[in-house]
């Protein structure tokens, strides 16, 4: 009989143990979500930089990241023409990196700027890495 005691409180103790830990789990989720709610707030705004470019002096960029998680980027060779070229859509955040719908780069988020990504998701390095920036207008 002692021993249906002890098992029976052996199965309660777990059951509040696994309860406590999938609490855990969930609040650290809502956490996650809030955190990132409050990066997307935050990063709304308008960015500008000239990127680098093979066949011109270079690609003025304008960047502007809306509230609604829409965007508008508007971009032109300098250079080689006087033609704007602009791309509208919705844009999302995942894991600290920034992506525009219809694009194939991404840029990751540091707090006064964006860094445009190469087309597999990598930060690029060497000399020319900083000219790869998107700064913060406001």
């Amino acid at each position: 009989m002692r021993w249906l005691v002890y098992i029976s409180s052996w199965f309660v103790i777990v059951g509040i143990a696994l309860s406590c830990v999938n609490n855990q789990k969930s609040v650290v989720a809502k956490d996650k979500n809030e955190n990132m709610e409050s990066l997307s707030a935050n990063l709304a705004g308008l960015y500008s930089g000239n990127l680098p470019c093979v066949d011109c002096e270079s690609i003025s960029t304008i960047l502007e990241l809306h509230q609604d998680k829409s965007y508008v980027l508007r971009y032109s060779y300098e250079g080689k023409s006087e033609d704007q070229f602009i791309k509208e859509g919705k844009w999302d955040v995942q894991k600290n990196t920034l992506t525009l719908e219809g694009l194939d780069y991404q840029y990751k988020i540091n707090p006064d700027y964006l860094i445009q990504l190469d087309l597999a998701g990598n930060e690029i390095k060497g000399d020319i890495a900083e000219k790869y920036q998107l700064s913060r207008v406001k």
